[in-house]
């Protein structure tokens, strides 16, 4: 039997908590196992991880994903986004690429840190959450807004492309309205106030 390895499976759905799971626990190989997770054959992407509070020494974070992820239109799972710095669809796997014992990248699964796992379930999660609520929010009083002639054609595509580029800058829109410049925080408010607080010019 192989040696078990702490992950967890971060889901595309931003209302489920991460998982932790035991890898190498069951009686199919890993590779099948990951398969099971991410819903087909995968890919994996990788990136470094700090901890800023020095609980954790630096490792490689990898997160296998179905590599036909976009084609399949599986959704875009927003905390891998974030997480990997590019558009990540579908569930995931995230283990620990960094060897133990040399600190070295060897292409073998380890451990996923404890403070870790516990950041990506908690505080982590939480924010990913707020973000996509809020973006939600405020995509829906944009079209009701637009829908209402309250804001115009010209305007409502203003406030779509400059999202769009910062979604694709950032893998997830802006938590927070003071996140925003100050001529897209004005039209957001002047859809929100009129399409949830019902406000006047």
């Amino acid at each position: 039997m192989m040696e078990m390895t702490m992950s967890v499976v971060v889901y595309a759905d931003p209302s489920k908590k991460p998982e932790p799971i035991l890898l190498g626990g069951g009686d199919t190989d890993r590779v099948t196992e990951i398969q099971g997770f991410v819903g087909g054959a995968f890919d994996c992407v990788k990136r470094g991880c700090a901890d800023e509070t020095g609980q954790t020494k630096p490792f490689i974070l990898v997160g296998y994903v179905h590599d036909e992820g976009r084609i399949l239109n599986l959704p875009l799972n927003p905390m891998a986004s974030i997480l990997f710095e590019q558009h990540i669809f579908g569930d995931v796997v995230l283990t620990n690429g960094t060897n133990p014992e040399s600190g070295e990248y060897d292409g073998e699964n380890y451990d996923i840190p404890f403070e870790f796992t516990r950041y990506l379930m908690e505080s982590f999660h939480d924010t990913v959450s707020e973000s996509v609520m809020f973006s939600k929010m405020l995509a829906q009083s944009v079209w009701q807004a637009n829908a209402k002639g309250i804001i115009s054609d010209d305007e409502m595509n203003k406030i779509d492309s400059f999202m769009r580029e910062k979604y694709a800058e950032n893998g997830a829109p802006a938590a927070q309205m003071g996140d925003l410049p100050e001529d897209i925080k004005a039209l957001l408010e002047k859809a929100l106030r009129h399409t949830f607080l019902g406000g006047d010019e």
